[in-house]
């Protein structure tokens, strides 16, 4: 077999194998610990907690926002070990090079450049699928 189709024979395998888990199953596959959605505060649970000074204008802001704020959470820090449904990730003809789709692929393992690899590329504009292999994501 050609170093190429064992690639793409791996990382189609681990991803069917992934795709069967429950949740529980996944978690322990992790290699590292992670954030569960739950634990990051949504829009509005953190407009909540600023202080009373503020309270007049934040509850004009969640009238106004109410839906958008519920399901809207801010994060800051490595998104990578995030416990999420998927990570949408701009990047261009060099797979893994640097910045955030670099830090995306290094963390996601080999499985995620072979299986990038196998779409042909991507069109400005347009968007692909992919299992996040070694991330805390469904698949």
């Amino acid at each position: 077999m050609y170093p190429g189709n064992r690639r793409k024979k791996v990382w189609r395998e681990l991803k069917e194998s992934l795709l069967k888990m429950t949740l529980e199953e996944r978690r322990k596959e992790y290699l590292w610990d992670y954030v569960p959605l739950k634990d990051i505060p949504t829009w509005m649970e953190e407009m909540k907690s600023k202080t009373q000074s503020d309270e007049e204008n934040t509850q004009e802001a969640l009238l106004e926002k109410k839906t958008l704020s519920e399901k809207v959470s801010l994060y800051r820090g490595d998104i990578t070990v995030l416990e999420i449904d998927a990570i949408v990730n701009a990047t261009n003809s060099n797979l893994g090079g640097g910045g955030v789709d670099g830090c995306i692929h290094r963390a996601a393992g080999s499985c995620l450049v072979a299986e990038c690899c196998n779409l042909s590329g991507c069109e400005t504009g347009q968007a692909k699928i992919t299992c996040g292999y070694a991330l805390p994501t469904k698949c």
